[in-house]
């Protein structure tokens, strides 16, 4: 068995979906449409068009013959890019971070309490979130350091993650296999079947099919592991982009000996800011703005790309059932809507999308100088959230029912390109 760490693929999502879909009806008007094809589909080609308008986007602005004051303006765009976007989301992904494990901090089974799961599970959530808002800018230090595999990797391999159980080698050895750390290892540990575990789950034997021989006191410390390991990769990202880290967090990303700087030795902010420097990676403007919006690795396309035909499409499409994204949460509607609210956010240069106020932005640029672009760039991204909204949740339901596979029983096999 292989397991399949994240990526996003390439292909082209058409109109036809593939053999062995159910196609029937609910009878039920009140309750979700779990057969109808019709919504997955729908959220597919959304993401296909942000896709589409945002490389026209990049595509109109290396084709113009933009003035010094269009180039100063887009120079200002990446700065706040920087600093009102990136920084303060990786700042608010450590914080949650931190509270998820001061919530689990290094309690026994008999010592927890379930005001200290519930937190732990809201502060999940919270992290979650921000990370998937993260998601469009991926390029850079979560992707130079591999930061990215060891935060998001999923499918959880679930094999492994009870070999360690059961075997009692998980204190030393798991933490050094990404296929069973970060926020999807929490996230199994944390919940079932969309709802928070109990005390008194922690204090028997796991009852989720497989793991009926673990007990829950091993699985919370393995969780209180994981997420010290989630905290400094946090860490790590917002010290990589900051030009000013906060210091405590600095020290200890510094004490883990972990690279936090570019190969030139700059910051991961100081970079895209200072485009077109000799100490800069990025060559000009146009590719500093490239990868923004639209390199294969890291930038908005990327992500809504990996949305689109990975997140959605493997598990909707191609019948990967085993690839639904948080499964156990049942969160994944909502990591899906975050990843393009990632996108929503630089493109409106801050934190809050749409319904911010960024003094700079692509938004205010295209206004001024291609509305009609811009205007297409921004019900792309509208689209792509209410059409993901729309699919009955949860998604692990949606695609088992489609498919009439269970997600317990979906064997990992490798996806073929």
């Amino acid at each position: 068995m292989k397991t399949i760490f994240k990526f996003a693929l390439s292909f082209m999502i058409t109109g036809a979906l593939g053999m062995g879909f159910v196609s029937c009806s609910s009878d039920d008007d009140n309750a979700p449409d779990f057969n109808n094809k019709v919504y997955g589909q729908q959220a597919m080609n959304a993401c296909e068009d942000v896709i589409n308008q945002l490389n026209l986007a990049m595509s109109k602005i290396e084709k113009s013959n933009l003035t010094n004051e269009q180039k100063a303006e887009l120079q200002q765009i990446l700065e706040n890019n920087v600093d009102n976007v990136i920084v303060p989301t990786y700042k608010n992904l450590a914080d949650a971070a931190e509270k998820l494990q001061k919530s689990l901090g290094d309690l026994s089974a008999n010592e927890i309490t379930q005001a200290n799961i519930d937190n732990a599970c809201a502060a999940f959530k919270e992290a979650r979130a921000w990370w998937e808002k993260s998601e469009a800018f991926l390029g850079g230090a979560a992707s130079d350091f591999d930061i990215d595999p060891g935060i998001d990797s999923w499918p959880l391999n679930r094999d492994l993650l009870h070999s360690y159980f059961t075997t009692g080698e998980f204190s030393e050895e798991a933490l050094d296999d990404q296929s069973i750390l970060g926020f999807h290892a929490l996230e199994f540990v944390l919940f079932r079947d969309g709802k928070n575990r109990t005390v008194a789950e922690f204090q028997s034997n796991d009852t989720y099919k497989g793991f009926t021989d673990v007990k829950g006191a091993e699985e919370l410390k393995y969780a209180e592991a994981v997420a010290k390991e989630l905290v400094l990769s946090c860490y790590n990202l917002e010290v990589a982009w900051s030009e000013t880290p906060n210091v405590a967090r600095l020290k200890a990303v510094q004490d883990a000996n972990r690279d936090y700087l570019t190969k030139k030795g700059k910051s991961f902010g100081w970079n895209m800011k200072n485009s077109g420097s000799v100490e800069s990676t990025f060559d000009g403007l146009n590719d500093a703005l490239s990868q923004v919006l639209n390199d294969d690795e890291g930038s908005a396309v990327a992500i809504a790309d990996e949305v689109g035909s990975g997140k959605i499409g493997h598990p909707f499409q191609s019948g990967y059932i085993f690839y639904v994204e948080s499964p156990y949460s049942y969160n994944s509607l909502t990591d899906f809507q975050n990843n393009i609210r990632s996108i929503e956010n630089v493109w409106y240069g801050n934190t809050n999308g749409a319904k911010g106020n960024a003094k700079v932005s692509l938004s205010q640029w295209f206004a001024k100088n291609d509305s009609k672009t811009g205007q297409a760039v921004e019900a792309a991204i509208s689209s792509a959230i209410s059409k993901i909204g729309a699919i009955p949740g949860p998604f692990v339901k949606y695609v088992s029912t489609i498919w009439n596979k269970s997600f317990e029983d979906d064997e990992v096999v490798e996806i073929p390109e």
